[in-house]
């Protein structure tokens, strides 16, 4: 497999990364009482967001939003669609605490609020394109 050639330095994608959380009313900034979980969170969204960047599948429009452009490793249909990715709407969050405590179905009510599509959409990408929505939305887990 050929090696992806970058498009914008990792210090360059780092500082767009916290200006987009800045933005998006996201503290990622060093604190010593974050949690592990969100810690955790926080370093794997960073890290498939600074990534994304760094390779061309995401851009922060005028809007202020990210827009990723799914990969070849979804099916067609799926690859190479533009997504906008906007801050959630509360209801996400507030609807799925009335059907359970169902993490994958919390962060797929998430996602949908975020970029409009169904949640059954995330369930048709290709594992890579799954995780970086996925790792998006646990920046907005985070408490």
């Amino acid at each position: 497999m050929a090696e992806e050639k970058a498009t914008m330095s990792a210090e360059l994608a780092e500082q767009e990364f916290n200006d987009w959380a800045e933005n998006m009313g996201l503290e990622v900034e060093a604190d010593e009482s974050r949690s592990e979980m969100n810690e955790t969170l926080l370093s794997s969204g960073k890290k498939l967001f600074i990534r994304a960047l760094t390779k061309g599948s995401a851009v922060i429009n005028d809007s202020g939003n990210l827009v990723y452009t799914v990969s070849r490793f979804s099916p067609e249909g799926y690859k190479d669609t533009e997504v906008e990715i906007n801050i959630p709407s509360p209801r996400a969050f507030a609807a799925v605490g009335k059907k359970g405590n169902d993490g994958t179905q919390k962060a797929l009510s998430i996602a949908s609020s975020m970029t409009g599509k169904d949640t059954g959409w995330f369930l048709n990408l290709g594992l890579p394109d799954f995780k970086f929505f996925m790792g998006i939305v646990g920046l907005f887990l985070m408490d």
